[in-house]
This record gives C-alpha cells, sequence and structure tokens, in this order.
C-alpha cells in the first residue's frame, strides 16, 4: 500500500519510469511519505543521517553506477545542508536529484519549526522545480510535467544537479493507496553529430607547430581509446590530469617544471576537455604561453580557463576527437619530438620513492607498491589538497580508476563520496585523505550499511599541511591555530570502534607495506589504516 498524496504517488511512479533506481534516504516525518512510497516500489535505498554526507553518498553511488541517483531530505534546514554536494555535482555535471519534503508555504517567517522558503535554495547550481498538492485534474497534469521536466534537466548542458520540492500538508501518516497511477513519460532525444568540427579548424590543428590535447577531471570514461590513439599515432600531444581517466598523467609534472629555454615543448593551439586541474603551475604556465585554444564543452558557462580560448565546440569530447583520430595526420613532427621528450622525463617518476621524500610522499609510494602487487580490481579515492597533490606524483591516471571531488575543491564529502561508490562496486574501493578531511566528513561512517570493501587511508599529520607549503603564510601568527588547524592530537581509532571498522596503526616507514598489505587484504568489514606522520611545523 502507498501513501495517501497523489504527488509522492506520481513522484515514485516517474522515478521508476526515467530508471531512477538508487535513493539515499535520510531521516525525517515530512519526507517519511516519500520515504514509504519508494520502499514500497522497490527503490534501493540507502539510509544515511547527516543530509550534508548524504548528498554525497549519492554523488558516490552515481559514479559507480554512471547513472542518476537521488537523495531524499527532510523540510528545512536538512535541505540546506545538501548544497555543498550539489555544487560539486553542478561542476563535474554529475545527474544527482535533491528530493525535499515542503511545509505550508503559509507558515513560512511564523517561527514554525523546520519551516523556510525552499523554492530556489539550491540556486544557482539547481534549478526548483516546485511540485503542487494535485486538488484538481490540472494540477495533476502540471506535476507530470514538472517531474518529467526534473528527470530530463538531470541530463542537459552534459549533466547536472535538480531539485524537486514537494509539499505535504498534515495527516501525513496514511498508506491506503493500492498502486501506483499511469504517468506519461517525456522523452528528449539530442542528435549525434559525428563530425561537429569544420574541415578548416581540422586543417588548423594539422597545421599547428605542436597541437596538444589537454583533459582535466573527467568522470565519463569514455575517452581512453581515442586519446590513446591520438597519442601513440603521434597526432596529438596528449596532456592529461591524474583524474582524466587517460594514461599519461605523469606528463603534466614534466610540464610544471619545463625548463623556459625550451619553448618547442609549449604547446601553440591546445584542445581542452574536462574539468578541474591538480596542477596550478600548469594552468599558470598555459595563460602565460600565447597559445591558441579550442574547447570542447557542454558548459553553460563560457570556459576560459587558460585565457586564450579562440573557439568554443558545443559537444561532448568524444565525437571531436573521434573525428581528429581518422582527419588528422600521423607522425606530427612536433608531436613527435615533443612526445619522446615528457616520455623520457617522465621515468623518474616511476621510480621508487626515496628516503629522503616526505612521509606523505613515502606512505603513496608504499601504497604504489601494495596496489601494483595484486590483480584485484580497486579504485582509488583522493581528498583534496596535499593528498590529491602528491598522488598525481606517484599514480599514473588510466591504470585504475582515480576519482576526487575536485568540482569546487572543498575537503567536505571525500568519504563520503568514496563510500557511496563502495556500497554499488564490488571491488576494493580506497580512500586516502588527510586528518581535516577525515574528521570534517567522519558523518560519512554513520551509515547502517558501510561497506566491507571500503578501505580508508588516513594520513595524519595534525593539520592542514598545504597551508605550510604556501609562501608567505608562515610569518602569520594565526598560521598554526587557526589557518591550518594544527597542533589537534586527535586519532581515529576511537572513531573506528564506534563505527565497527577495523583499526591499524602504523608510524614507521618501515612498517608501511606491511600494514598496508594486512589492511588491504583483511576481509570482513571496512579497515581503516592511521598512518602517523611527524606534526605540520
Amino acid at each position: 500500500m502507498y501513501a495517501d498524496f497523489p504527488q509522492t504517488n506520481q513522484l515514485t511512479a516517474l522515478l521508476q519510469a526515467h530508471g531512477i533506481a538508487d535513493v539515499v534516504a535520510c531521516p525525517g516525518s515530512r519526507n517519511a511519505p516519500l520515504l514509504h512510497d519508494f520502499e514500497q516500489a522497490g527503490l534501493c535505498l540507502h539510509a544515511v543521517t547527516d543530509e550534508r554526507s548524504a548528498a554525497f553518498v549519492a554523488l558516490g553511488i552515481g559514479l559507480a553506477t554512471e547513472k542518476a541517483t537521488a537523495v531524499c531530505v527532510t523540510s528545512g534546514s536538512a535541505l540546506l545542508a545538501t548544497l555543498p554536494a550539489v555544487a560539486e555535482a553542478y561542476y563535474r555535471h554529475r545527474p544527482l536529484l535533491v528530493i525535499s519534503a515542503d511545509r505550508p508555504a503559509q507558515w513560512i517567517g511564523q517561527y514554525d519549526g523546520q519551516t523556510l522558503p525552499q523554492r530556489g535554495a539550491l540556486k544557482p547550481y539547481a534549478p526548483t522545480f516546485d511540485l503542487f498538492e494535485p486538488h484538481t485534474p490540472e494540477l495533476h497534469w502540471a506535476n507530470n510535467r514538472l517531474v518529467n521536466a526534473a528527470l530530463l534537466a538531470l541530463h542537459e548542458a552534459g549533466g547536472g544537479p535538480a531539485h524537486l520540492n514537494v509539499p505535504l500538508s498534515e495527516p501525513l501518516f496514511g498508506f491506503n493507496t493500492e498502486a501506483l497511477p499511469p504517468e506519461r513519460v517525456v522523452s528528449r532525444i539530442t542528435p549525434e553529430v559525428h563530425s561537429p568540427l569544420p574541415e578548416e579548424l581540422v586543417q588548423q590543428i594539422a597545421e599547428a607547430r605542436l597541437p596538444a590535447l589537454v583533459v582535466g577531471q573527467y568522470d565519463e570514461g569514455d575517452l581512453r581509446a581515442v586519446a590513446e590513439a591520438l597519442d601513440r599515432q603521434e597526432q596529438l600531444l596528449v596532456l592529461p590530469e591524474i583524474l582524466a581517466d587517460i594514461s599519461g598523467s605523469l606528463r603534466m609534472e614534466v610540464f610544471d617544471n619545463l625548463p623556459d629555454d625550451r619553448p618547442e615543448l609549449m604547446p601553440d593551439l591546445v584542445l581542452h576537455a574536462g574539468g578541474n586541474f591538480v596542477h596550478k603551475r600548469f594552468k599558470q604556465r598555459l595563460r602565460r604561453s600565447g597559445c591558441k585554444v579550442i574547447r570542447l564543452s557542454l558548459d553553460r558557462e563560457l570556459t576560459d580557463t587558460f585565457c586564450h580560448l579562440d573557439t568554443e565546440v558545443t559537444c561532448g569530447p568524444l565525437p571531436v576527437l573521434q573525428q581528429l583520430a581518422a582527419g588528422l595526420p600521423s607522425h606530427h613532427d612536433g608531436v613527435k619530438r615533443a612526445r619522446a621528450f615528457y616520455e623520457q622525463a617522465c621515468l623518474r617518476y616511476r621510480q621508487p620513492v626515496p628516503s629522503t621524500e616526505s612521509g606523505m610522499m613515502q606512505a603513496f609510494g608504499a601504497l604504489r607498491t601494495v596496489l601494483y602487487e595484486t590483480s584485484a580490481g580497486y579504485t582509488l579515492h583522493l581528498g583534496n589538497s596535499s593528498t590529491v597533490r602528491v598522488a598525481s606524483r606517484i599514480f599514473e591516471s588510466g591504470d585504475f580508476p582515480i576519482f576526487a571531488n575536485r568540482g569546487t575543491n572543498g575537503i567536505e564529502g571525500s568519504l563520503s563520496t568514496a563510500v557511496g561508490y563502495a556500497l554499488k562496486m564490488w571491488g576494493p574501493s580506497i580512500v586516502v585523505l588527510g586528518d581535516l578531511s577525515f574528521f570534517y566528513d567522519a558523518n560519512a561512517l554513520w551509515n547502517t550499511h558501510l561497506p566491507p570493501n571500503l578501505r580508508i587511508l588516513l594520513l595524519n599529520n595534525h593539520g592542514g599541511g598545504i597551508f605550510h607549503q604556501l609562501p608567505g603564510l608562515e610569518a602569520s601568527p594565526a598560521m598554526s591555530e587557526f589557518i591550518s588547524a594544527g597542533g589537534q592530537p586527535y586519532t581515529a581509532e576511537g572513531l573506528a570502534r564506534t563505527f565497527g571498522l577495523g583499526y591499524h596503526r602504523v608510524a614507521s616507514a618501515e612498517g608501511l607495506v606491511p600494514a598496508m598489505r594486512q589492511w588491504l587484504q583483511t576481509e570482513g568489514r571496512a579497515q581503516l589504516l592511521e598512518v602517523a606522520l611527524p606534526p605540520c611545523p
């Protein structure tokens, strides 16, 4: 039996029809009719108490399933807590649906509990589709149109978040409806374009001194084969970010440190795809250059990351790269020379980590050793700031999936996103993060179905290490306590016990590899390995 609300019944029927299978459920009374209907309809519910964490868990589930996912919250401030994940989804083009229950509008501003304006609460990152309490056939039709519009909006402009706001008036808890209603399903067809570039633009790329393909964070996973073919045939110099899922990301480290007297190694024409970059110096160097940039994107904004945008191609990058792989000449002289240089320079990054390197580098070097010993399919999730930057010097994209919340680059949600991913994947989901990111997102572990394939590597140096790498900041007397949150001697052992994780701690470089082997191979429940690093200065 379903709830006695036509709007929740309509929504549930249309979620099923549009293929929304996973809903992260947050507790509450106002959204209880929604959760009841979702459970009765056989949707896969995942219980997460903290709404901020829950929205990131939904994001991680979507990364694993490569489908749109939903998070359902109650009214009031619960909705506002989803905003960080919504912003992340917006900048990463992830289809995340936020479903909020709402209270009668007449009580807004009247000191009634959990009552505030919810329409537009997630703007500018997600449009709100505000349903009606359908007392007439016309309003029933309007709700059908609005729900269809919201679900289609998840896939507009390359994908993104949307907000469905569902008003529910008391009494809330009647469950006497025998079946979901038949609902009209609206579909949208976007014609495929197989050759999006005009011939004169292909010719400009072919005649460039050093044409390069630069790929930022890219979650779709469909560019690897064509990008590697362009690289192998020396048609373009491929410069991928570690989060691009394309082999060759260590070239980004080489590019960061190119000598100024080698201008022939700097691209004069850049094809730019994907999102954010870890490498700040890479962006700054391209901005100082005189390169011509062609952006391949469905972004809503005009994206000019390198300050030299010449042409925007409004489609996904895959058909463009397929056209270029078929149309560009092979073994371009400039690409051939530059590619040989980059490959030779990359060799030093593939060597064992010297003992003189930092504790964080030592930890990542040990992790690389252990991961490359196993044939089990695993994914790597990285926290932000120091963690993802150090990983980019150790790991190569394309070897296995690597994720990080780099849409907006905040530390929140790193652990929650990894938990969501692990919920839908069978192999080890490994998340590496620092102590600030871990403790800030510790509610990710407050999950009644914490996946046993989750492996957390906590690099604990008691503060934000990235702040100590910013020139000039060390002169501030507020640096240690207030800016980098240093000097906090917290450990994760108590949290691990509270949430039922296996816990291990290692404090020496010599113990890293054996501790990581045990941590990775132990089965039965999620495991946390805490690496004690020297405290931040």
